[in-house]
Parts: structure tokens; sequence; C-alpha cells
């Protein structure tokens, strides 16, 4: 059996349903300790935006947290469950301009997930409510006290923030010091779509790789594709991401490609235009009403010690170090704050408050130095990246995927 009967002691209170949020389900249910999930969004379907990530390091971690049953399905969800990555697996990065290879980054293993199919995953078997918006929170007698929009209140032994990178529960915890809980922006504009390609152009980006590339380009253009459902045996039915950043001028806020999807889509496609094939054309080619995200900055949160007020209320995944996704860190380290959290529980004799207080303390001391020294690093890199006489220093081509 891997999951022990619940314990009445405690009672864990997970504010997100993202991957921290439900891996931290998954993690609570396996240790027997009474486990409920929060998220402000209607259902899992409410946002229409759905993305797809990839684990370059942390695939051991996702079994630590996950039943054999569970792990035994995670090749079910990748964006193409048929592709077979091995030792030698690579990430090409090319310039844009020369249509030339840079480099090929050594990625053994690495898996690329749906994130929607992922997260249907990894919410089975748990208590996951919708709906469910954090207004406040409440330290009281009995532990801590999730208070709703809708009016409901829940208490538990410990509240987990897993609610992203504008974290409710982070604002809390520094309310008496509001700055050190906010993002912090970079002069980097940003651009995604969801889209179906021709058939030809889909199959001339497979030759490139059939899971996914960087592009880097003298002007500073960062772009990316990545498969993000190859399910159908038909090519033009292929689902790709379609990425790309640059800098921009910290006085213009770009409101016009904001409201406008079409206007955006022409901004990227002019930055896009001086591309080498196939890369100006996986621009070129979104077919126009395709729904677009433009982002005015990028942005991170620089993770920093919090008061746990004694264990009732700690944080993970993108609430505790909010990253910069160039070097696509984000996830794993979500899942590294899952799997380390997980050791400190099964060191539990018995499951009482006073117990998962020291074993929350033990996490959070490593999840605040990693979480530091990631964040600034993938800053660091997101930057270099986008200035050509410093790229070839930046973190992605120095360290390539790896953690450090």
């Amino acid at each position: 059996m891997e999951s022990a009967k619940p314990s009445e002691a405690v009672r864990v209170l997970v504010i997100g349903a993202g991957s921290a949020g439900l891996l931290m389900g998954q993690i609570f249910k396996k240790a027997g300790i009474d486990v409920a999930i929060f998220e402000q969004d209607a259902s899992p379907t409410a946002r229409p935006r759905d993305w797809d990530f990839g684990v370059y390091w942390a695939q051991s971690r996702i079994d630590e947290c996950l039943t054999s049953e569970l792990k035994a399905l995670v090749d079910t969800v990748q964006t193409d469950p048929s592709y077979r990555r091995n030792e030698g697996s690579v990430m090409p990065v090319y310039n844009g301009f020369t249509g030339k290879l840079i480099s090929e980054l050594p990625a053994p293993y690495a898996i690329r997930l749906r994130r929607r199919a992922w997260l249907d995953l990894i919410r089975t078997g748990l208590d996951v409510r919708y709906g469910k918006k954090l207004q406040s929170i409440t330290a009281t007698e009995e532990g801590i006290t999730a208070i709703f929009e809708d009016g409901t209140a829940e208490t538990g032994a410990l509240l987990i923030g897993a609610d992203g990178a504008h974290s409710v529960a982070r604002k809390w915890l520094f309310q008496s010091s509001p700055k050190d809980a906010a993002m912090q922006d970079l002069p980097i504009s940003s651009f995604v779509a969801l889209t179906r390609l021709d058939r030809q152009l889909a199959l001339d980006l497979r030759a490139v790789h059939p899971t996914y590339c960087i592009v880097l380009n003298p002007s500073g253009f960062f772009a990316w594709y990545s498969l993000h459902d190859g399910t159908s045996e038909d090519p033009a039915e292929w689902v790709y991401m379609i990425l790309a950043t640059w800098p921009c001028d910290d006085t213009d806020d770009n409101a016009d490609v904001a409201k406008n999807n079409d206007l955006l889509l022409d901004r990227v496609c002019a930055l896009a235009e001086p591309l080498a094939y196939p890369f100006d054309a996986m621009f070129k080619r979104i077919p126009r009403g395709t729904k677009a995200w433009y982002g005015k900055r990028v942005n991170y949160w620089p993770t920093r010690p919090w008061d746990s007020r004694g264990g009732l209320v700690t944080l993970a995944g993108d609430a505790a170090h909010a990253l910069t996704f160039h070097r696509g860190q984000g996830l794993g380290n979500a899942i590294t704050d899952v799997a380390e959290l997980q050791t400190h529980l099964r060191a539990m004799k018995a499951h009482t408050r006073s117990e998962l207080a020291e074993a929350i303390a033990k996490y959070e001391k490593e999840v605040w130095q990693r979480g530091y020294e990631v964040v600034m690093e993938n800053r660091e890199n997101t930057l270099t990246l986008h200035d050509w006489d410093k790229v070839s220093q930046s973190m992605l081509l120095v360290a390539g995927l790896q953690r450090h």
C-alpha cells in the first residue's frame, strides 16, 4: 500500500491546483495526512490558455512524488507520447539569422508535458475544490484559517501557498513589508501562441527537432517552438507553442498590441522578418484569428526568507521562486520543492502539529537558499540571451539545461 490511513491529528490546506499544489496533495495523501486543495478558477478548463513545459533534471523526483500507478502514466501526457528520449537527447540552439546550429544542449531523458493533461493526471484521487479564491488568512488557536472570497472558510494545521507568481499567500506573509513580496520586472516583452501550422512547415520544423528548438539572434529577439500536441498522424493537425521575447523600451507600454491580437501578430512577424527559414515562417504562418498572449514585461520574484508563523504558512512553486523561463527551470524546481518536503514528512514519527512545523522549518531552509540562487541565475540568463555581445556567457549556453 502506498497511501496510509489519513491522520486525524493534522489537516493541510493547499492553495492552488497547479503542478506544485497538486503534487503537494499527492505526497500528503501518500503520508496519510488529510489534505484539501483550493483553486480560484471555476474548473480545470476555466482558463483558455494552455501550454507545455519540460523536465530536464527532475525526472526521478517526479517518481518520488507519485504512486506507482500514476508514474506509469506520465508518458501518456507528453506532447508526443510516441517520441522516446534517450541518454543522447539534445535541445538544439540556432542562430536565427544564419540558420546555423550554435549548440546542442544535453537533455538526457528529458520529458515535455502538456500542462492541462499533466494536471488532469496528478489531480487523480485528490480533494480539489474550485471557485475558491483566497481572500485572507487568519491564525487561530486551532491553527490557520483560509478565508475565501465566496465567504467560506477552512481551517488546518498548515497552509501551503502554491498559488503562483502573484501569490496571495506570499503577500500575506509579507504584509508588514509589501514591497518584499512584489514581483520585479525586466525590460523584456513576450509573445506566445498555440497554433496549427501548414503540413509542410510542420514537417520542416520536425526535421530541425521533433520536440523543440531555441533560436537566438543578434537583434536580441529570442524565439522558441515546441510541439504541444503531436498525437495526430496528420502533421497539419499538430499543435505548436510558438514563443518570442525581445528587449523593449521601459517607457513603451505597448497598449495597442495588448488590446489588439492582429496588431500583436503584426508586431511579432515584423521582428521575425529577418530570420532564416523555417524560423521566420513559424511566425508568419500563424493563422489570423489565432489567440496570442502578450506580456508587457517578463517578471520574477527573488526568494527571500518569510516568517511561517511557527510553521503555519509556507510557499511552494512559483509562489516561492518565480523564475524567468528561458532555461525551463520552473517545473523542475516546483517538483524539487515537493520532493524535498516529502523527505521530511517521511521522517515524522507521528502526525502532530509540532512535528509538522519542524518538517516545514527544514523544508524552508533548503527552499530559501535554492530559490534565491535559481531565480537570480535565471534573471541574469534572460538578460544575457537578449544581448548578443554577452549571449555566449549566458547560463543557457554555459550550463545548459541542468540544475546549475
